[in-house]
């Protein structure tokens, strides 16, 4: 019998100086039966021609070339030609282990009400030094409710990574990625959440995550980035409302944490009534004043920071704000 057909998409712009390691760690994959999509986002660097170098040397390779428009858009091009069985998505700066697929397309047979496998991953620096490692100290596969893993989600235990997991191609049909958005795989994930029956993770290496410092999440302050941040937190108290009132609690938490993280992040002089962001996160984490000392998922540094960058005066705050970003 065939084995099932995985279709990898691989969203490509400027990525010439890290793509060959990415694109080598797909062709030696122990799973052969792989649709490669490659799709060259307009790149302004040799990354179209490596692209070309490799689908000529291997037939599973299919290259498309389209104007910039971004990893959504270039991920839902891929999509649209995509004819696997599976899909699956990687960075093209990042690596995978050789048996990453094999792993993800066995994890299905552990759960046969699996719509998702998820494979472990880890943080590296340009260097290859490992800044985090995620799933350590797991040792068994464990299976997740659409309820559950959106529970993980609003505490920031589950993975909201796209490229460390393997879809059913049906259960993807009816979905796309929001163009013209940051942070778009957490919002397409909370949205899948609500029709999966279950996410099996599977407790072994497979994703390197490479730390760019021009990334938009590691660079310069974008507000664009944090206004799409901060509208998923806002989504996730109304969408729990609906859907789960039980876990209002940890909707909470996922709100203080993304606030937090934004206050944290938000230059010191952009600190005023006049950025309607900061303002209107103020306000609402001020509104939750009763809750942050109750709740029970914020460490003590989370406590404190919250209070400090909420309640003590603006001006006290500016002085303190680059010490507490460096904590």
């Amino acid at each position: 019998m065939d084995k099932p057909l995985i279709s990898i998409v691989i969203p490509v712009y400027n990525a010439a100086k890290y793509l060959e390691r990415s694109l080598d760690s797909v062709v030696l994959q122990t799973y052969r039966n792989l649709e490669i999509i490659t799709v060259d986002d307009g790149s302004k660097d040799e990354s179209l021609n490596i692209l070309e170098s490799y689908a000529a040397q291997d037939s599973r390779f299919r290259v498309l070339h389209k104007e910039n428009g971004g990893s959504s858009s270039a991920r839902n091009a891929g999509l649209k030609i995509a004819t696997g069985d599976y899909v699956g998505f990687i960075d093209a700066d990042d690596y995978i282990e050789s048996d990453m697929y094999e792993n993800l397309i066995d994890a299905f047979d552990e759960d046969a009400d699996a719509d998702v496998t998820q494979i472990l991953s880890c943080e590296e620096d340009e260097d290859g030094k490992i800044i985090k490692a995620f799933g350590e100290g797991f040792d068994a596969s464990e299976s997740f409710s659409g309820k559950e893993f959106f529970r993980t989600l609003l505490l920031h235990t589950g993975d909201s990574s796209f490229c460390t997991k393997l879809f059913r191609r049906d259960f993807f049909k009816g979905f796309s990625f929001s163009e013209g958005r940051l942070n778009e795989d957490f919002e397409l994930l909370v949205k899948m959440s609500e029709k999966m029956r279950s996410l099996h993770v599977c407790r072994k290496n497979g994703y390197h995550i490479i730390l760019r410092t021009q990334s938009n999440t590691r660079g310069d302050y974008k507000q664009s980035f944090y206004e799409n941040v901060m509208e998923n937190a806002d989504r996730m108290l109304v969408l729990t409302g609906e859907k789960y009132p039980d876990l209002k609690e940890a909707a909470v938490h996922f709100y203080l944490m993304q606030a937090m993280w934004f206050l944290l992040h938000i230059p010191a002089d952009e600190m005023n009534a006049d950025n309607a962001l900061y303002a209107g996160v103020m306000k609402k984490v001020k509104s939750f004043r009763g809750t942050i000392g109750k709740d029970p998922y914020l460490q003590p540094e989370h406590k404190r920071n919250l209070l400090i960058l909420a309640y003590l005066p603006a001006k006290t705050v500016r002085k303190l704000h680059g010490r507490l970003k460096k904590r």
